[in-house]
């Protein structure tokens, strides 16, 4: 009930980029990729829907935020916005039949954060400027709620634009993409349990770079019946694996968005490494050795050199904040400069 609420406030509250054309609620289908993670969103046929002056020439595909975000089609990118919009950030595509397909209020904040100064880092893929080329599936941003989406949700508004520039229902194109049999639901449909968490922090930590996969979902925890291992799917659709509870818990309070799938389905996922301790969590020291160590960005290990720099950082108690960390997972880590 709460999603429909937000769901109704945000029909009545956007205000879309105008168009100097008329809406046409046509059948016609678009043969698309699907322009994000499918099963990570929600969406209904919403175009046509009231808008506050307006009728919404698009829909809204509502999912988390730093979402992927795929090239449609093959052809180029016609229009992207920098900087941001009073409607966010935006990516156009033109197909080889001059047909567009437009993506707005594309990310706008730093990854965990709601803070809009996450820059076009943070909202197009690396290399994507105005007339690039762009293949069918390929990365191309990531979802947010920039500009009169701010406060609303994250979500994507998808438009398909005819050759004359007139906007076409996107819906039938997106169902045929995503796999399913057209319906008109009276609200959202609910997400998948299979889901578990979208969390990109450890993708952040370990500069994972997105790259279009159908191995696992990015930002989602999962483990094999035949085993109790957890792992975390990376935004390049490797498994990334927790070496052990306290790593582990570093991250994550529960293993409540575990995901249980098949010995076959986790196989399907190559291994990308393991998951070291969050930044600041804790210190660690080598079993055998007794120099302590505090953890920054992608496992990078510091030396605290004195007892008062751990206490300054980590409090009086810091002696209780060292955790051993065992030899064989030594080598996923790197050694920086001193803390002094």
């Amino acid at each position: 009930m709460r999603y429909s609420i937000l769901f109704s406030a945000m029909c009545l509250a956007l205000v879309w980029p105008s168009t100097s054309k008329a809406a046409e609620n046509t059948s016609t289908t678009r043969d698309i990729a699907f322009p994000t993670v499918a099963s990570a969103i929600k969406f209904t046929d919403d175009f046509s829907s009231p808008r506050a002056g307006h009728s919404h020439i698009g829909n809204d595909l509502i999912g988390p935020k730093m979402t992927p975000l795929y090239a449609a089609v093959d052809g180029y990118v016609s229009y992207l916005i920098v900087p941001q919009a009073t409607w966010g950030y935006q990516i156009t595509l033109r197909d080889a039949d001059d047909w567009t397909y437009h993506y707005i209020h594309i990310n706008n904040d730093t990854p965990g954060t709601d803070d809009g100064k996450g820059g076009t880092k943070h909202a197009y893929a690396e290399g994507l400027e105005r007339g690039s080329r762009v293949t069918k599936g390929q990365l191309i941003g990531w979802m947010g709620d920039s500009g009169n989406a701010e406060a609303i949700t994250s979500h994507l508004h998808f438009e398909i634009h005819q050759p004359d520039g007139t906007p076409m229902n996107p819906y039938l194109s997106l169902m045929a993409a995503k796999g399913s049999t057209p319906t008109t639901p009276t609200e959202p449909p609910a997400l998948p349990t299979s889901g578990g968490t979208t969390d990109d922090a450890i993708n952040q930590d370990k500069d994972i770079v997105n790259v279009f996969s159908n191995n696992c979902l990015s930002g989602t925890l999962i483990k094999s019946t035949a085993s109790s291992a957890v792992y975390y799917c990376g935004a390049d659709g490797r498994r990334y694996a927790f070496p052990n509870d306290k790593v582990y818990f570093t991250w994550f309070k529960d293993f409540k968005n575990v995901v249980t799938v098949s010995s076959e389905k986790l196989a399907s996922a190559p291994i990308g490494g393991l998951v070291t301790y969050k930044p600041g969590s804790r210190m660690v020291k080598l079993q055998t050795m007794n120099a302590v160590y505090h953890i920054e960005k992608n496992g990078l290990l510091r030396w605290v050199s004195s007892p008062s720099i751990a206490a300054a950082m980590y409090g009086a108690d810091w002696a209780k904040k060292v955790d051993d960390l065992n030899d064989a997972f030594f080598t996923s880590y790197k050694i920086g400069e001193p803390m002094q």
